[in-house]
């Protein structure tokens, strides 16, 4: 029969307006600027202001995260002592750019760190007990984890049986007893009183190397000419690439560390940045958040989800061009491999989904042909077509979750757990293992414990919230430039997504295979250009014309060294017939 994908609702953010009319001449902006400030909860005229001019000196101390001063203070004497050091980093971007960036502080100060990270597909997530017996082989006398170890007792435990002391670097949901480290940083922790709870483990990272170099600063290691202290603003762009991502709310500390990140994203001074931009067709001056999750992020995630992430770290750490540039295209083929393999495992499920006469509250499927590396994305295009939270199970019985509905999804996985052998997550993804003989029963308390959860059918995919309304006119530059204040855009700070009405088509093509190209007849030099990705499919309808509502953002698109604004489609409904 076929269940058919969620058709998308509009419907109109709800903006108290008296507020976006109080702020709009405070801050000497449009009204709709000011209605997008309220629309992302921003009231308050100076909170205001530090959204639109976020500074450096707007961070909270780093020593009010609980364990920095005796981790800064670890790191410090190792460092003072040249000890050895084994960074160990998780395989995904955060991971890989939490690591980089450790690594690359503790060069500045003539350490050569070790770096591991697990493979994916034979070690699985997190440290693990044979890792921690090869990292004691090294030699190594100070362990660090990054964007792992918060739930790594036994093997915490193993390190500090071969005499490593360990720091973990974490942003996981703690458990309720806390690994045996020297020092766990992690803003989670019940007793931490760090104010923003969402950092992303590279913004933990980043704490602690302010931290230590505080330490480093007060034991007068840089008062000679031996070691200099190091400008950290330059490191942000390893912030920027983890944080956006790793989809953590861009808002609060993480808007202030993206902001900065962004801005040396676009300065592209390190070679493995820059071979990145290349390969993914990305102009540093024009780099934006978007880029970082849509090209950047995916072929550094791939290495990991394929074969071998530790070549996201060599990238990232080298300081030749050409050898940058090997290991960018590596990973650039890594990303088309994921693709494939990832187009061929959404397909498959689509098919299976589309012989169910009807949806359940969640999708749970399983296949031991599946790829592990690939299921977590695969899950995500499935909550966006069908609006429903997502499980699939690949080989091995390795699985990955997403979110939809509201539904906390640790919790209702964590309900479910006597089915499972192992988990781990948090409230919007997660990931599993299990025996596939296990998936039957599995599904069915997971649909059953999905609609109990107290968020149940708060959020849904299904429902487009734009902004506001435009009309043609309303779109130029001066207003263009005023929205590039709120960049950058990522969760809990959305695109800002405009409704426009009743425009009609002037002509229309598919381009690239599948994606929609069209002029409008209205607009600013003789009609506003528009492009739909991959709605193609809309083609025989766009006939001249013909009126359409749009829900799209704005974008400056640059060709031939000149600047245009353009509409970015994210869905359209065409309207009357031709005229």
């Amino acid at each position: 029969m076929g269940t058919g994908a969620v058709e998308r609702t509009w419907i109109k953010a709800l903006v108290d307006e008296a507020h976006a009319v109080r702020l709009a001449p405070i801050l000497g902006i449009h009204i709709r600027t000011a209605r997008l400030l309220v629309r992302r909860g921003v009231t308050d005229p100076d909170e205001a202001q530090r959204y639109l001019d976020p500074q450096l000196g707007h961070l909270p101390d780093p020593f009010s995260m609980k364990d920095v001063d005796k981790a800064a203070n670890r790191v410090a004497d190792a460092i003072l002592k040249k000890e050895r050091i084994t960074l160990y980093g998780d395989y995904d971007v955060d991971g890989v750019t939490s690591t980089s960036l450790l690594a690359s502080f503790l060069k500045l100060h003539g350490i050569e760190a070790r770096s591991y990270i697990p493979k994916r597909l034979i070690e699985g997530y997190g440290l693990n007990e044979e890792a921690v017996n090869t990292i004691a082989e090294w030699g190594t006398d100070l362990l660090i984890t990054l964007d792992c170890g918060i739930t790594a007792s036994d093997e915490i435990q193993r390190a500090n049986a071969h005499g490593i002391q360990t720091i973990v670097v974490d942003h996981h949901k703690c458990p309720p007893e806390l690994p045996p480290a020297y020092a766990t940083l992690n803003p989670h922790q019940d007793d931490c009183p760090y104010p923003d709870k969402v950092l992303a483990a590279v913004g933990v990272c980043f704490n602690l190397i302010i931290a230590v170099r505080k330490v480093l600063r007060d034991r007068g290691a840089y008062a000679g000419d031996d070691l200099a202290e190091p400008n950290l603003r330059r490191m942000m762009d390893l912030v920027a690439l983890g944080t956006i991502a790793d989809m953590v709310p861009l808002t609060g500390v993480n808007r202030v560390l993206t902001w900065y990140g962004v801005i040396e994203l676009k300065r592209a001074t390190r070679p493995g940045i820059r071979a990145l931009m290349e390969v993914s067709k990305v102009r540093p001056v024009k780099v934006a958040s978007s880029d970082v999750a849509f090209r950047l992020g995916p072929r550094i995630n791939a290495a990991g989800r394929l074969n071998d992430a530790s070549v996201g770290v060599k990238m990232l750490m080298t300081e030749d061009m050409a050898e940058a540039r090997k290991y960018a295209q590596s990973l650039d083929h890594a990303n088309g491999s994921r693709q494939q393999i990832e187009g061929d495992v959404f397909r498959a499920a689509v098919d299976i989904i589309e012989t169910w006469d009807t949806l359940p509250h969640a999708i749970v499927l399983a296949d031991e042909s599946w790829h592990p590396g690939v299921v977590g994305i695969v899950c995500s295009k499935l909550v966006e077509r069908y609006d429903r939270p997502a499980i699939l199970v690949g080989e091995g019985g390795r699985g990955s979750a997403r979110t939809a509905k509201g539904v906390h999804l640790y919790d209702a996985i964590n309900d479910c757990s006597s089915f499972l052998t192992k988990f781990g997550g948090h409230r919007a993804a997660a990931g599993l293992r299990m025996a596939h003989k296990n998936v039957p029963e599995f599904r069915d308390a997971l649909i059953a414990r999905v609609v109990q959860d107290p968020s149940y059918g708060e959020q849904t995919e299904s429902t487009l919230v734009f902004d506001d309304d435009l009309t043609p006119e309303d779109i130029d530059y001066p207003f263009h430039k005023e929205l590039m204040k709120l960049e950058p855009y990522g969760l809990g700070n959305p695109e800002p997504l405009f409704r426009v009405r009743g425009v009609r088509v002037r002509d229309a093509r598919v381009v690239g295979g599948d994606h929609l190209k069209f002029r409008i007849m209205e607009g600013a030099g003789g009609g506003l250009s528009a492009i739909a990705f991959k709605r193609g499919d809309l083609h025989e309808a766009m006939v001249p014309g013909r009126s359409v509502d749009l829900a799209c953002h704005l974008d400056l698109n640059e060709w031939a060294g000149l600047e245009k604004l353009e509409l970015r489609v994210r869905d359209l409904r065409p309207l009357d017939a031709a005229v």
